[in-house]
C-alpha cells in the first residue's frame, strides 16, 4: 500500500539521494593511489621531456612488457617489447629526432591493488605546449621495489580514428 504523504514520483527520488553518497564513494578514486600516480607519471614525463632513453628505461623494472597497440589497414595490430634493454633500445629508436616539447600525463583513475602494486589509467599528452598534440591512452601496472615505483607492464593506444 502507498504510504498517503508521498506521491508516486517522490519515493524514488528520495531512494536515489538516499543511495547517492554511497555511489559516489565507490567511484571515487583512492586517494593515495592517485597521489602517487600523479608523482610517478609526472616525473616519467618531465623524464621523457629529456630525450634520454636510458632515464626513460630506468622508470621498469627489469622483465618489464611495453605493449603498443596500432592500426594498420583496418587491423588492430600489438607490438610487444620485452625487458629493460629492449625498452631502452625502443625509446632511443623514439628519441631520435627530438624537438622542444612539453610531455604531460594525466591520470584518469589510479588504483592499489595491493600496497606494493599500482594500477594507473590515463592518457599522455605528448606536448602540452601545442593543443591539438597527440593524446595516448595509456595502462601502466608498477611495483613498488626499493622505495620505487617501477612500471612492470605498460600499454598504450595509438588507435586513432576508425
Amino acid at each position: 500500500m502507498m504510504n498517503r504523504w508521498l506521491s508516486p514520483g517522490v519515493a524514488p527520488a528520495l531512494a536515489a539521494l538516499a543511495l547517492a553518497p554511497i555511489a559516489a564513494m565507490a567511484e571515487e578514486p583512492d586517494a593515495s593511489a592517485r597521489k602517487i600516480a600523479e608523482k610517478v607519471t609526472a616525473e616519467g614525463a618531465a623524464i621523457f621531456d629529456t630525450f634520454n632513453a636510458h632515464a626513460m628505461a630506468a622508470t621498469y623494472d627489469d622483465a618489464a612488457v611495453l605493449t603498443t597497440y596500432k592500426k594498420e589497414d583496418g587491423k588492430l595490430v600489438r607490438e610487444v617489447i620485452e625487458g629493460r634493454p629492449r625498452i631502452e633500445e625502443a625509446y632511443a629508436k623514439l628519441f631520435k629526432n627530438p624537438e622542444t616539447i612539453k610531455a604531460r600525463n594525466l591520470v584518469d583513475r589510479a588504483r592499489l591493488m595491493s600496497p606494493d602494486v599500482l594500477t594507473i589509467d590515463g592518457t599522455f599528452d605528448t606536448d602540452s605546449l601545442k593543443p591539438d598534440s597527440v593524446k595516448v591512452p595509456f595502462h601502466q601496472v608498477r611495483r613498488e621495489k626499493d622505495g620505487k615505483w617501477l612500471i612492470s607492464s605498460m600499454e598504450i593506444y595509438l588507435t586513432f580514428g576508425k
